[in-house]
């Protein structure tokens, strides 16, 4: 029985149909071409002698790759990939798009969220070629992080280390001990340096923290930002400056 192909899909179907029964794709059956007859067919034209030139066309340079096409192939000199703060490893990403990605070093796969799962970037340069000068580097901008009382100036440093804020804490505890802030808990907030940015965490059991005038959640992770207030148990209050 004889059969229509579909040119779209390849699919054999059965002859009469109009449409194809896999991918809907519009058939027209090809018009039967009688085989042409001994007469009909060309004979090939006589051999000629050859003219040979003196000197061959110079061989024309290969195509390179558009940028498009570098880009897709991943051939850009960029490279993303993101950092587990649980298990410390790097893992490398096709692209800043993406939203998920596999950690091999605690075998979980986690979601991009842009805040504590960021994509970094780094720019893979290229070879200067000799005597090229190399262009001038700038130094990138500091992030250091220091909360200033905005009724004394007293100044707190927090190292990149980490630590905590309070009465006894490792940051503030001279401050809030000679003033007698008894509401400031002892350990009150959290504070470490997690890839590239500070991130605050409210752990005091018995008095509130207040960020940005928004109440924390006890050991919520929180996005410190240069210029934003941060409030103690409704008593201190420290603006806190990155840079």
């Amino acid at each position: 029985m004889a059969s229509i192909r579909c040119p779209q899909c390849g699919y054999e179907n059965p002859e009469g149909s109009v449409i194809c029964d896999i991918c809907a794709e519009t058939l027209v059956k090809a018009p039967e071409v009688p085989a042409p007859t001994a007469a009909e067919i060309p004979q090939p034209a006589p051999m000629h002698a050859m003219n040979v030139p003196d000197r061959l066309p110079e061989q024309v340079s290969p195509v390179t790759e558009s940028s498009s096409q570098q880009a897709a192939s991943g051939e850009t000199g960029r490279q993303y990939y993101v950092f587990c703060p649980e298990s410390q490893a790097k893992t490398i990403v096709k692209n800043g798009e993406v939203t998920r990605f596999y950690c091999e070093g605690c075998h979980i796969e986690h979601d991009i969220d842009g805040f504590l799962w960021q994509i970094e970037v780094s720019e893979e340069t290229a070879p200067s070629a000799p005597g090229a000068t190399a262009p001038q580097q700038t130094a990138p901008g500091s992030d250091d992080l220091w909360l200033e009382e905005i009724n004394t100036g007293f100044r707190i440093d927090i190292a990149k280390t980490g630590g905590t804020l309070g009465r006894y804490g490792n940051f503030g505890s001279e401050f809030f001990l000679s003033h007698n802030m008894h509401t400031v808990s002892g350990e009150h907030c959290r504070i470490t340096y997690e890839y590239g940015s500070w991130v605050l965490r409210h752990i005091s059991r018995t008095n509130s923290t207040h960020y940005n005038g928004v109440s924390l959640t006890r050991e919520e992770p929180n996005l410190l930002e240069d210029g934003k207030l941060l409030v103690l148990a409704n008593t201190v209050t420290l603006r806190v400056h990155i840079g």
